[in-house]
């Protein structure tokens, strides 16, 4: 075998190491630095990291995958499309507030509320205008474009909380932004207290940069919040106050401020202030000029909310509508979002805790001037909106899951922040036992301990998430049953030439099927009918006109309720200008002290179809008779399971576990659609009059 003489030995030639010499590549001719091209096949270690949170221990590690903003909004729009399509309504108000005349503006029908009357004006018909695009189009699309909107809010979020706080911190944030139970189904809410979730998120995300970033950073995050708290809810500005002290007072974790320039710094902060809080301010020319237009008057919606709630006359005000106990929010948040609550109110104390025996998580002291602000200190300043926020609405008496979906962004970001000190912990522990960086670096202990809190979050999430829809989802089962079954059999028993090739007379699945093959079954034959749908006691369970044909009109009848109830749209009266309907009518029958109203109330006898649920284990009062026992006037026409959820164990009503038994600790009641006795041959004999 050949060898060449190498230092004396001589080494085989297929032995030897051979190092190549290269010319570093010259500058091109204009004088522009030559780019270099990164070996794809190595893989990069770990970049500095620029957030609040250091991670001095992994340092050396290989990087971890960092989705970008659009592969995140990709992930997180699949699960907010699945919510949009099948997510049931859970608050009447959602309903009566805002769906109700969102189906009026477009399609000249629905309900009407006391808030929308021109007296007391205290809902935005701003916040509709927007909407009414997609809502020409379906319910659905409306849904879907707000679940859209979400999931690009919700990517600027995290990307923001990877670029500023932690790579780490920004991962899980992800993660659990995804399996959340609580975003689930506040994403596609078509309420404005989601709508200022977005924005809030948004001004957030700006907020998470550092201090010293000039005039920009401050006017995005207090034009974000200003459309948060002017077209959505006007308490939401209140996660913004933190922001604010800390543009005037706090200096950046960058900046320095020379000795003696302190009154021209602040100055300066007061400045940029100024102009964000300008800015922002613009946001109310819009609102305030599509209200006005709507009520035909001036009218400052966000003012008008401010002041019922905080400053209510005598004898009306929010807690009309119910009380709750102080630690209602405490129990909603375990159901929403199960671990990451206590997670959350522990982000502060956990600070504490990582500045005594992890310090160096938030860097080298050595790195930190005298004058300029610790890192700890401004992490907490980020922080510390969400206990704000969930301190302030325990003190209100009345309390509703909404109110909390704000804050919804920044109780994610503090478990996440909890679960990244909690492993800084061990990671310290680890070392000091052991003594080698090194050690630490190739363990995977400590990513299998997170990985395992986040994937039991969102194993619960899943769980609440079940139970929502196999539990709650009837009303759009029964709604959906009444428009693509139950009329076109109508029509075909009425009207038989109509669709001659379908037999009215199959049971429920054969006759879907024969719909299917046969799709272009008209119901215009429906619309001198002059159906009529009644609801009871399932008024605060009613799914909106948008889920009711037009040959249908709902109605209400008595029930043991004996507060308001809304009543349809009066006929246009002052209405004129860009709102051409019964906007600026004031409408008859509308009090803001929650007091009955008997006009809302037809005769049962009137009544084509009835929207009832029947519970076997309570008692019925002589108001809330079981319709669905009637044989004598109704006959049954689709019935689905629906939780007692007064009579059933709070556990089992509020997650569903795959564990034997666990469904029968629930009792279980019927939701019912009934039709009247005779209905087809009395419609039939009406068509031919």
């Amino acid at each position: 075998m050949a060898s060449v003489p190498s230092s004396g030995l001589n080494v085989p030639l297929d032995q030897q190491i051979r190092f190549r010499s290269r010319k570093p590549p010259s500058a091109s001719k204009d004088g522009t630095p030559p780019k270099l091209v990164p070996n794809p096949n190595v893989r990069a270690l770990r970049p500095v990291e620029t957030g609040l949170i250091k991670d001095p221990n992994m340092r050396y590690a290989f990087a971890r995958w960092q989705p970008s903003l659009l592969v995140a909004f990709r992930f997180i729009i699949l699960i907010r499309f699945c919510a949009a399509m099948y997510t049931a309504i859970g608050d009447c108000d959602e309903v009566y507030n805002y769906w109700e005349p969102l189906h009026y503006l477009v399609n000249g029908k629905g309900f009407q509320t006391w808030e929308y009357s021109p007296i007391y004006a205290i809902r935005s018909y701003f916040y509709l205008l927007i909407h009414t695009g997609p809502a020409r189009v379906s319910f659905f699309a409306t849904r879907m474009m707000l679940g859209a909107f979400s999931s690009f809010v919700e990517a600027v979020f995290y990307r923001a909380c990877a670029v500023h706080i932690s790579s780490h911190v920004g991962r899980y944030v992800l993660w659990l932004e995804m399996f959340s139970a609580g975003l689930y189904s506040a994403a596609t809410a078509f309420l404005p207290s989601s709508f200022a979730m977005y924005f809030v998120m948004l001004g957030t995300a700006a907020s998470l940069s550092p201090v010293d970033g000039g005039w920009k950073r401050i006017s995005f995050a207090v034009f974000a919040y200003a459309v948060a708290g002017i077209v959505g809810w006007p308490f939401a500005v209140l996660l913004g106050v933190p922001l604010v002290l800390e543009q005037l007072f706090v200096r950046g974790t960058r900046q320095k401020v020379a000795e003696g320039q302190t009154a021209r710094w602040s100055m300066l902060r007061a400045r940029n202030f100024g102009i964000a809080l300008a800015l922002g301010l613009t946001v109310a020319i819009p609102v305030v000029l599509v209200d006005s237009a709507a009520y035909q008057k001036l009218a400052i919606v966000p003012l008008n909310i401010i002041k019922y709630n905080l400053f209510p006359v005598a004898g009306a005000g929010p807690e009309l509508y119910g009380t709750e106990p102080w630690y209602f929010y405490l129990l909603n948040g375990l159901v929403n979002f199960n671990i990451l609550l206590p997670l959350a109110l522990l982000s502060l104390p956990a600070i504490l805790v990582t500045l005594a025996v992890d310090p160096k998580r938030f860097g080298d002291a050595r790195d930190v001037a005298q004058m300029q602000t610790h890192p700890a200190v401004s992490l907490a300043i980020r922080l510390v909106p969400f206990h704000l926020y969930l301190a302030v609405l325990t003190l209100q008496k009345h309390k509703e899951e909404r109110f909390l979906y704000p804050a919804y962004a920044h109780l994610i970001l503090c478990a996440a922040v909890s679960i990244h000190l909690a492993r800084g912990w061990f990671e310290a522990a680890f070392l000091k036992v052991t003594s080698s960086p090194y050690r630490a670096t190739r363990t995977g202990v400590f990513s299998h301990a997170t990985r395992a809190v986040i994937v039991l979050s969102c194993l619960l999430s899943f769980a609440r998430i079940s139970a929502l829809h196999n539990h709650y989802h009837a009303p759009f089962n029964v709604f959906h049953h009444l428009q693509v079954y139950e009329l076109p059999r109508l029509a075909v028993t009425v009207q038989p030439e109509l669709a001659p090739d379908v037999d009215a007379t199959l049971p429920h699945a054969e006759f879907a099927k024969s719909l299917e093959r046969d799709r272009a079954l008209p119901l215009d034959g429906l619309v001198p009918l002059d159906l009529r749908l009644c609801i009871g006691k399932e008024w605060h369970r009613y799914p909106s006109s948008w889920l009711v044909p037009d040959e249908v009109e709902p109605r209400f009848i008595k029930s043991a309720f004996d507060g308001i109830l809304p009543k349809g749209w009066e006929a246009p009266g002052k209405g004129k200008g860009l709102f051409d309907r019964a906007t600026a009518t004031v409408p008859s029958g509308m009090n803001m002290y929650n007091r009955e109203e008997a006009d809302r109330y037809v005769d049962i006898s009137t009544c084509d179809y009835l929207v009832d649920v029947d519970f076997p284990a309570r008692s019925n009062s002589p108001l809330e008779p079981r319709y669905v026992n009637d044989s004598e006037h109704w006959d049954r026409a689709f019935c689905h399971p629906f939780l007692d959820a007064e009579t059933s164990p709070r556990l089992t009503r509020a997650v569903n576990l795959p564990l034997p038994g666990w469904n029968k600790r629930n009792n279980w009641g019927e939701y019912c659609l009934l039709r009247r006795k005779g209905l087809y041959k009395d419609s039939r004999a009406k068509l031919l009059l």
